[in-house]
């Protein structure tokens, strides 16, 4: 298990920080980049990496804890990151993006909510299926 989650990590924080570095080369072409702002992307991808390599993977995959609290627990943590990452990136769009926390929240939560309900509707067709064919 902490061999699986340690691999998502990685692969989700390096993957992140190279499409991180690709949208920035994309919208600031002609500007010079401070070297403490590489630390701000690297901490970006390392909050991409835990939110998406290790929160979701363990939550979803090896807890045990009611789906309910699973999503009320993705909610929260995808939105704070989100938040911490877009100050990250830049202050000024944090301002702009600040006020609007609580539906920012509610409507996480409205699509954790939707995808589970998608996502185990698709998990139980695939798992009667299965089961279907060891009858047969």
């Amino acid at each position: 298990m902490f061999k699986q989650l340690k691999n998502n990590f990685f692969q989700a924080a390096f993957s992140s920080l190279i499409w991180i570095t690709i949208l920035c080369s994309i919208t600031d072409f002609f500007s010079q980049v401070p070297f403490n702002y590489i630390w701000h992307l690297i901490g970006i991808s390392l909050l991409i990496g835990l939110v998406f390599g290790v929160i979701y993977p363990y939550l979803w995959n090896y807890s045990t804890l009611k789906a309910s609290i699973n999503i009320i627990i993705c909610t929260l943590v995808n939105t704070f990151c989100g938040y911490t990452a877009v100050y990250l990136y830049s202050t000024q769009m944090f301002d702009l993006i600040r006020p609007f926390f609580l539906a920012v929240l509610l409507l996480t939560l409205v699509l954790h909510i939707l995808t589970f309900y998608f996502y185990s509707k698709l998990d139980n067709k695939k798992m009667a299926a299965n089961l279907n064919q060891l009858n047969h």
